[in-house]
């Protein structure tokens, strides 16, 4: 059986849930934003992530394979698409880690765009009050991880996923209010 990251799974989970209340009101759209970008980030990251300790445990913890994505950083960088050195935030980058015929099993690939035009959200629009920071927000981080959430928790399941989080997970109904 190949790594499945469940707990990352569920991490990104509790991101989504946290973006989808900050959505519905007092004006918290970039904070939502930003936790969005921190659950796609460790969603991204549970493809490319390697267990170290308390393995098999509810309490399992994972390092990155640091060499899948350095691969990823090279292929951009050899396009013109990344910058002078690795930025561990960044989400196109870690998507491009993934390999293809995972990105195409759990839907990943068919938010590339949208990726790629909030890759760097983490690191350019927490800090609002810096000079070069990311002054506008969006919800599109929010609708990808509602979207492949659940499509990756099938895909742990059908690769024989025990996690108590996979196996009684439902999505919590209801659309983006904002």
């Amino acid at each position: 059986m190949e790594n499945l990251s469940a707990r990352m799974v569920e991490d990104a989970y509790r991101y989504l849930r946290g973006a989808k209340q900050l959505l519905r009101g007092d004006d918290l759209m970039d904070v939502a934003q930003i936790n969005a970008a921190l659950g796609m980030e460790i969603l991204l990251k549970s493809f490319v992530a390697v267990p170290n300790s308390n393995l098999g445990t509810l309490w399992e913890t994972y390092e990155l394979d640091k060499p899948m994505i350095k691969a990823a950083y090279e292929q951009l960088k050899a396009a013109g698409n990344a910058g002078d050195r690795i930025d561990w935030h960044d989400l196109l980058m870690l998507f491009h880690a993934i390999p293809e015929s995972i990105r195409r099993s759990v839907g990943l690939h068919r938010h590339v765009d949208e990726i790629e035009s909030n890759r760097y959200v983490f690191t350019n629009a927490r800090y609002r009050y810096e000079k070069n920071a990311r002054q506008w927000y969006c919800t599109g981080l929010v609708g990808v991880l509602q979207d492949v959430i659940p499509r990756i928790v099938e895909y742990h399941k059908q690769h024989g996923s025990k996690d108590p989080f996979i196996q009684s997970f439902q999505m919590s109904a209801g659309p983006i209010v904002v």
